[in-house]
């Protein structure tokens, strides 16, 4: 459509305008030959029927050139030209409203793996807080964090008789690994949640055993006074100690053979971690 030359359009619409101009100067020259045979009378008439004819075919050769430059840029405009560019742009439209699709639900999917993906990790989060709770909590009570709270601290010692009557017993007169035990059972069942002796802890492998005058607690030598520290209730701790039926025995020769016993209520009684280690020689996890 661009190649239409203009100089080719105004040629053609030259020939063709003498083309049509050609009838017309033959007539001219016709009428010419009887102007000369005609009167003086008759110039005027004459004159003016050859300034019609020429008029008229300037008319007609000016209309004739703008008809032949409209036909031959018509291809410019033409129905298949239309259609041409008409099915160019519906094609575009077509690809950029795919792409768009595309584009949305690449987009959507981008959206549901986030959102699966902060649920996940909230999920992992939950559970990550839940395990360290569990530990924090397994840890206390496996004797492996120092705690604090309220409860009672009690303290036992030795007779303070200076003499003992010749027909008594010495071992009435000291505190035994049996006597520490019947303590510490009376204390876990009144509701005991750590206890420790002279500064050891308390734990499931914990053995006390008496070795001459002094107890091993923890492959740690204890010797009177022993100093029991418990967290828990403290009136019920208390309340156990002094009137339970497995402290019975113990506190009727406490009595008996002056053994001091002091036990103190208190709001903040601090137990220690256990220092030791842990060996199972037998025990394994079940699976």
């Amino acid at each position: 459509m661009a190649s239409i030359r203009p100089h080719l359009i105004l040629n053609g619409g030259c020939r063709f305008g003498h083309a049509l101009s050609a009838p017309f100067a033959s007539a001219s020259s016709s009428l010419a030959r009887v102007r000369r045979a005609l009167p003086q009378a008759y110039a005027h008439l004459w004159l003016s029927v050859v300034f019609l004819l020429v008029g008229l075919a300037v008319g007609v050769v000016i209309s004739a050139q703008g008809q032949f430059q409209m036909a031959s840029a018509a291809p410019a405009s033409s129905p298949e030209a239309r259609k041409l560019d008409s099915e160019m742009i519906a094609a575009t439209i077509s690809r950029l409203e795919s792409e768009q699709s595309a584009l949305r639900s690449q987009v959507a999917d981008l959206r549901a793996q986030l959102s699966i993906a902060q649920r996940t990790g909230s999920t992992r989060k939950s559970t990550q807080v839940g395990i360290n709770n569990e530990m924090a909590r397994l840890r206390a009570a496996s004797g492996l964090v120092a705690l604090r709270g309220p409860g009672v601290v009690a303290r036992f010692d030795d007779s303070t008789v200076r003499s003992i009557p010749e027909n008594d017993d010495p071992v009435n007169y000291i505190l035994h690994d049996y006597d520490l035990r019947d303590i510490l059972n009376t204390l876990w069942a009144a509701g005991a949640e750590a206890i420790s002796i002279n500064g050891e802890r308390i734990v499931s492998n914990t053995s006390l055993y008496c070795v001459g005058t002094t107890v091993i607690c923890n492959v740690t030598r204890l010797s009177p006074p022993y100093e029991v520290s418990a967290i828990g209730d403290s009136h019920a701790l208390s309340a156990a100690l002094r009137n339970s039926p497995q402290m019975e025995k113990f506190n009727r020769r406490a009595q008996a053979y002056s053994l001091p016993v002091k036990i103190d209520q208190r709001q903040q009684v601090n137990v220690p971690a256990y220092s030791g280690s842990f060996t199972f020689k037998y025990a394994e996890a079940e699976k």
